[in-house]
């Protein structure tokens, strides 16, 4: 995880301090930008876009994204 660019589901619930359903609501509500990754898909979320939610909170509550 240290060096990855992006973060599974789970890991992203744990930095953002949220449930995985909530990271998966977020992803189809359009709010959360994932990535399909692999063979098998599997969502990823880059860590950018964690670190921009972290830096400024108030552009990513529901329904406020710019």
């Amino acid at each position: 995880m240290a060096g990855a660019m992006t973060y599974s589901v789970p890991e992203a619930a744990r930095v953002l301090g949220i449930g995985t359903r909530s990271v998966y609501q977020a992803i189809r509500d359009g709010r959360l930008p994932a990535l399909r990754i692999g063979r098998r898909p599997k969502l990823r979320i880059p860590r950018a876009v964690i670190n921009r939610m972290l830096d400024e909170p108030d552009r990513w509550q529901k329904g406020v994204r710019t």
